[in-house]
């Protein structure tokens, strides 16, 4: 009897505790088996992929990944994906597709779930302005004295652009001239630049002297309000060396003769751009003599200009044509009497060729008086932090 107890009361015991031990198995089986507990996101950037391959990849069946470019096609969202778009697909924890987001240019393009469809809204991507600056001296020339420090090459260019009615930095840089600037960068949360812009220069030169530029409205003006802008650029073209000055009594190299040479030239090799010092129209273009293919421009009562030994004119150019500044006109050559490739330049002044390089270039309108106070106040706020930039570098080089 006692036996039989021990063995009913052993049973009961394996039964009870087996029972409890398959509950736990069975939880963790279902533990197991449940979806993720959290949204599932996929992103990354698209490169030359397709989006919808991003969706297909990411668990999409072929007829959803379809209705999601279509719901992208009204926004420009589904045409060719450039370099730096950028995608992020969300789905639900049990791997239903909740939406799509596109960050594509400045656009931030969502398609999210609607029903059993999909809707789709735009926005535009936040800018914000960082200041930047850079200060140095002239070692070899300003290109590369900035691409030192890590500038940009487009901020390079403007900051050059925004004094090329005052200086010629191909001809009048000189070793340790000194040089700051602040410009503004545009960039989105993601840290991609849209934009940039020089808000204040300054170059001090042993040529040039000191010169200083602050962005008020669209234009540029040194510190007393004068506007840089002048009616003429400083030069026509890019060139290498200036090969000839204006001289009223020149050697000929060709002709073996003394005979005034009244114009610039300007080395350079063929195919060169050739643009107009300024505005206005043009007046003749052709083969004329010794010129060779050239080009004449009016740009007022007072003054005109001559570009001579062309290989070739700007598609579509013809006589009568707006010209405007900077504008290209022509490409270097060596027609006519020319020893080799380079640009002829003249200009004239009431009728009269003058020295080009010592014309005083007239200047644009200054700041109106009724914007005076908001400039100097826009001086006040750049100047000092190029001020004291170039202390830095003085401080420095003791």
């Amino acid at each position: 009897m006692l036996l039989r107890v021990a063995i009913y009361s052993s049973l009961a015991v394996l039964l009870f505790t087996g029972g409890r031990y398959y509950r736990h198995l069975s939880a963790s089986a279902a533990d197991w088996d449940a979806a993720p507990s959290s949204p599932q996101v996929i992103q990354g950037k698209l490169g030359g992929d397709r989006l919808r391959d991003a969706l297909l990849d990411s668990g999409s069946p072929e007829t959803e990944a379809d209705a999601v470019i279509r719901s992208l096609r009204p926004t420009g969202g589904a045409g060719r994906i450039e370099l730096g778009d950028r995608f992020r697909i969300v789905r639900s924890a049990d791997g239903v597709l909740q939406h799509v987001t596109l960050n594509r240019a400045r656009k931030n393009i969502v398609v999210a779930r609607d029903g059993d469809g999909f809707k789709t809204a735009v926005s535009q991507t936040p800018m914000r302005g960082i200041r930047k600056s850079a200060g140095g001296v002239i070692k070899g020339s300003l290109w590369l004295s900035l691409a030192g420090q890590g500038v940009s090459a487009e901020i390079i260019q403007e900051f050059a652009d925004t004094f090329q009615w005052t200086i010629d930095f191909l001809t009048e840089p000189r070793e340790d001239d000194r040089f700051a600037l602040t410009w503004e960068e545009r960039t989105t949360p993601d840290g991609r630049v849209w934009g940039r812009e020089v808000i204040a220069g300054l170059y001090d030169g042993k040529r040039t002297g000191r010169q200083t530029a602050v962005l008020f409205g669209d234009e540029y003006y040194d510190e007393k309000g004068e506007s840089l802008e002048r009616m003429f650029l400083r030069a026509p073209l890019n060139y290498r060396r200036i090969s000839s000055h204006f001289n009223r009594g020149r050697w000929h190299p060709i002709l073996r003769k003394r005979r005034p040479h009244n114009g610039i030239d300007y080395a350079a090799p063929r195919g060169t751009p050739v643009v107009a010092i300024g505005g206005g129209r043009v007046k003749s273009i052709g083969r004329s003599g010794g010129y060779g293919k050239r080009i004449e421009i009016k740009h007022s009562p007072v003054y005109g200009t001559l570009y001579g030994h062309l290989n070739a004119y700007k598609s579509g150019l013809r006589v009568g044509q707006h010209i405007r500044q900077g504008e290209v006109i022509g490409f270097v050559g060596s027609t006519g009497l020319a020893s080799g490739p380079h640009l002829h330049f003249q200009i004239s002044k009431y009728g009269k060729w003058v020295n080009f390089l010592t014309l005083a270039l007239p200047k644009a309108r200054p700041i109106p008086k009724e914007q005076r106070a908001r400039f100097d106040e826009a001086v006040r706020a750049a100047m000092p932090r190029l001020n004291a930039e170039l202390e830095a570098l003085s401080a420095r080089a003791r």
